[in-house]
């Protein structure tokens, strides 16, 4: 769908995911608002993974996330060998619960 992450991030900000959001410790952040949200707050939308050829740092996923107010925004986050563990939990569990 999109050629890449840059791409996808404008694209997304067409749709009105235009706030950057950060995973924290047991929290997702929203710094243009200065705001903290669980997990039970946000939704992910769209998932978008990339690849951009052989060099294990450049691959990662943007997630399109709502808040329960409408917030949209974008996470950012690269996986693989340099992914945060603790903070993919979070991922992880946002995930579960859109199952």
């Amino acid at each position: 769908m999109y050629k890449d992450l840059a791409d996808a991030i404008e694209s997304l900000k067409d749709k009105g995911f235009d706030h950057t959001y950060e995973l924290g410790n047991n929290c997702i952040t929203c710094k243009e608002l200065d705001v903290e949200y669980t997990v039970d707050d946000l939704k992910i939308v769209e998932t978008h993974s990339f690849d951009q050829g052989t060099d294990p740092g450049s691959e990662s996923t943007v997630y399109a996330i709502e808040s329960k107010k409408g917030v949209k925004g974008t996470l950012i986050m690269s996986y693989g060998m340099y992914v945060d563990r603790e903070k993919a939990k979070l991922i992880d569990r946002l995930l579960k619960d859109q199952n």
